[in-house]
């Protein structure tokens, strides 16, 4: 029997920590909630704050288009906005990155995208 959804989504989390964390990034949360949205990394790395969400893919699945909707970077910039007020001591300047990691035939790929939206 597959994995699910979930498990998969759990899995690629692991791996974008892991990946994150061999570039020199500094976890500081995984799943962070405020009200309906979640963050999935947050992660201090060089001078940058940065926000990190991640897409995962399984089974061969490849999908075209938009990875992060509009209405979604809306909810995680609220939700990013809302955990540096609650971090106040943290005074760097924040950055929205991507994770996309995917399973096709058995292997993991993991792609990184550095600053995929920024606050407009």
């Amino acid at each position: 029997m597959g994995q699910t959804t979930l498990e998969i989504g759990r899995a690629g989390e692991g791996l974008a920590q892991k990946y994150l964390l061999s570039l020199g990034f500094k976890i500081l949360e995984r799943n962070w909630r405020w009200r309906k949205c979640e963050i999935d990394i947050i992660a201090i790395h060089r001078d940058k704050i940065v926000f990190i969400e991640v897409k995962t893919r399984g089974r061969n699945r490849i999908e075209q288009g938009v990875d992060i909707s509009h209405s979604q970077r809306k909810r995680i910039i609220n939700a990013a906005n809302s955990y540096l007020l609650k971090n106040r001591k943290i005074k760097l300047e924040p950055r929205f990155d991507l994770v996309r990691v995917r399973k096709t035939n058995g292997d993991w790929w993991v792609e990184h995208i550095r600053g995929a939206f920024e606050v407009v």
